[in-house]
């Protein structure tokens, strides 16, 4: 009866282990991954849209209509735009306009400094003129400039804005390929400023050589292996042996079948169930920590929304009867 009643015990423990959905309980983790991706891809668009604002401010004195997307922004010189030449005069530029095209190896910073390098105004006649050496330098107020002592540059605060937000955007679009490439969900290799691998070289060094995705799938394979082996373990030689002895000790009435039989019964009963016991409890436990895991990453969430919130801004603040625009700080 013993015997019978820790078989029935072993079964409905394999019941219970073959009945468990491990792909369901890890798509609970896997589907908040996918909601952090989308919270990845909006890491850079918050403070582009900020650097958008400065490039396209088109006031009256600081004329700038440009608006720049993910893709533009990574070479700002192949952005559409109406004409091939700026609309107003550039600063040590002869009073000219300058061109939009990329000049010889011309960066991305270089360029925009180039392109929004407006001239000044003249706050006053006398000492202030397009770039000229000639004593007196002299024009009429509010005439463009960009040579003399009162030649004033509105526009010298937007410029140092929009590079500075540049770069911004450039350093948070790296992080933003670089999460991406470690979680897995895509692979940005291919992509315009990305020159990694999937995962990066930083997040192989320090953890695995798969991205988060893959280790988890690779978790899931092995736990549904070793779900199929405990699962199979009914068909095996063990069940036939235990019965095998039980009907060999009700013919053989001599005591060393009965010590042997003890023997046998101690081994699997005590020590083959109680392993499989505690494999089942482990198997229980490991649910719960996916549950556990699944609200861990939906605090992530929570936290990276929050902090794409308090992405790099800029405030246009009254400077000297200009515009000046500030930085916001990202980073705590």
């Amino acid at each position: 009866n013993i015997i019978c009643s820790n078989r029935q015990k072993l079964d409905e423990g394999l019941q219970q282990i073959e009945s468990v959905n491990v792909t369901e309980k890890f798509q609970l983790v896997l589907e908040p991954l996918s909601d952090i991706q989308s919270l990845l891809g909006s890491i850079s668009e918050t403070s582009l849209s900020v650097l958008n604002q400065a490039t396209a401010s088109n006031e009256d004195l600081c004329p700038f209509t440009d608006i720049y997307t993910k893709e533009t922004i990574l070479s700002p010189w192949d952005l559409d735009r109406p004409t091939d030449n700026t609309e107003y005069k550039i600063r040590g530029n002869g009073g000219s306009t300058t061109s939009y095209g990329r000049m010889g190896m011309e960066d991305g910073e270089s360029y925009l400094g180039r392109i929004y390098s407006i001239t000044g105004l003249c706050s006053d006649p006398s000492d202030c003129c397009i770039g000229s050496s000639t004593i007196p330098c002299q024009s009429s107020t509010y005439a463009d400039c960009d040579y003399g002592a009162n030649c004033a540059y509105p526009c010298e605060i937007l410029k140092a804005g929009i590079i500075e937000g540049y770069k911004t955007v450039l350093q948070l679009y790296e992080i933003e390929l670089a999460m991406t490439a470690d979680l897995g969900i895509s692979c940005p290799v291919g992509l315009a400023g990305f020159d990694d691998t999937c995962p990066t070289q930083d997040f192989q060094a320090q953890y695995a050589n798969l991205t988060l995705i893959g280790l988890l799938e690779d978790y899931k394979g092995k736990i549904i292996g070793t779900k199929d082996s405990l699962a199979n373990l009914a068909s095996t030689s063990v069940g036939d042996t235990m019965l095998e002895v039980e009907d060999f000790l009700c013919n053989m009435n001599v005591s060393f079948v009965e010590r042997r039989y003890d023997e046998v019964k101690n081994d699997i009963c005590g020590t083959l169930f109680g392993g499989v016991a505690q494999i089942n409890w482990a198997l229980w436990l490991l649910g719960i920590s996916l549950e556990v895991v699944a609200v861990l990453a939906h605090v992530l969430t929570v936290r990276l929304r929050g902090l794409s919130e308090k992405e790099a801004a800029f405030t246009m603040l009254d400077y000297d009867g200009g515009q000046e625009l500030r930085r916001a700080d990202v980073y705590g």
